[in-house]
């Protein structure tokens, strides 16, 4: 596929262009994505935001993002050779739950996780950490790093109809290796939290974890967290 203009369009673009594809009948290839869908027709390279109206905005105003994070990460591959950690699992829980026990429960939730441990592992340089922060760019910072070197999926669209028949575009296994090393790091560090507390751990999922509430228990989850560099928040 050849290299295209690009530009921005609102969702509700979306359903008008394939419309106006079907009636001329054209040629072209389309992609759905967690955060963007793309259409691809003729010399352009239409990418819709699939978010909220209301976040349209701001997923737009942070795309800059994806060009900083990637220069950042090939970067870091030329400086680190690196293993990943242990995989462990993304959810863990125990597995019968006594009530009367957790009559008391809370949970410690870590802020923008894998952002702040791209940083903390130097895949992102304090400038592009720095940029990514404005909550406007939540789903901009998860977008940039999931998709690190994942190829992307373009499905056909002939005489104006979408076919089944799709192309496979890019893809960088060492670049995918890099958000593999984000994650399990993450998942690592639930394990480890899990471990701290013992019978008093309840659950975590991703990057929040739940468990008996006592001061000495808080106490050991925030001074872990610390030592790793991580910012956090109490839930109640």
């Amino acid at each position: 596929m050849k290299k295209k203009i690009v530009k921005y369009s609102a969702q509700s673009s979306e359903p008008f262009l394939l419309n106006r594809m079907q009636k001329e009948k054209a040629n072209g290839f389309y992609k759905k994505g967690t955060f963007t869908n793309e259409l691809v027709w003729g010399n352009y390279s239409f990418i819709i935001s699939n978010q909220p109206k209301k976040k349209q905005e701001s997923f737009r105003k942070g795309m800059f993002l994806y060009g900083m994070v990637r220069r950042d990460a090939k970067a870091f591959l030329k400086q680190y050779d690196f293993e990943l950690p242990k995989q462990h699992s993304q959810i863990d829980y125990v597995k019968k739950f006594d009530p009367n026990k957790f009559r008391k429960i809370t949970a410690t939730d870590l802020n923008h996780a894998y952002w702040r441990i791209a940083y903390n592992l130097d895949i992102i340089s304090h400038e592009t950490y720095e940029k990514g922060l404005p909550d406007d760019f939540k789903a901009v910072r998860l977008a940039t790093l999931s998709t690190l070197g994942a190829p992307k999926k373009y499905f056909k669209i002939v005489d104006g109809v979408l076919s089944k028949d799709f192309i496979l575009q890019g893809g960088d296994p060492p670049l995918q290796e890099v958000y593999k090393l984000i994650r399990y790091e993450c998942y690592k560090y639930m394990a480890q939290v899990k471990k701290l507390l013992g019978n008093d751990f309840i659950c975590y999922k991703t990057d929040c974890i739940y468990y008996k509430d006592t001061i000495a228990n808080k106490n050991k989850v925030h001074k872990f967290f610390e030592q790793k560099d991580l910012l956090i928040k109490q839930l109640v």
